[in-house]
């Protein structure tokens, strides 16, 4: 009784990290930009990972193998978001090169300080 509880309890966490996973693969195909497509490749594919992990690591619990899946888990939290990041900076860094984002000033930046004065006493 007690293994097939923990063989449920662990498809049960793979099951949710591959869902993750597959939801992060069909937000990867479906933004439209980069900058967007950053998100679900990301954080919902780390989660994924470290839920499957997790299954993984409940189904051999007393193996010596637990290690590689705990540092696996630690590896894949700890390095994907400096990746994202630096990813993310490049892909802005390259569109706003080619023009497809565009640096607009804020409203109140366009007002000198002529125009200010004048809607303070008016």
């Amino acid at each position: 009784m007690t293994d097939n509880l923990v063989e449920i309890v662990s498809a049960l966490f793979v099951l949710a990290g591959a869902l993750l996973t597959l939801a992060s693969a069909i937000g990867l195909v479906r933004f439209r930009d980069t900058l967007s497509r950053m998100h679900p490749a990301a954080k919902p594919q780390v989660l994924g990972l470290v839920l499957i992990l997790f299954g993984a690591g409940v189904r051999i619990y007393p193996d010596i193998d637990l290690g590689m899946l705990v540092l696996a888990a630690m590896v894949a939290v700890s390095t994907a978001p400096v990746i994202a990041n630096r990813m993310g900076n490049l892909a802005y860094r390259e569109s706003v090169e080619d023009g497809t984002i565009t640096h607009e000033a804020p409203v109140l930046e366009k007002f000198t300080a002529k125009d200010i004065d004048n809607h303070r006493s008016s």
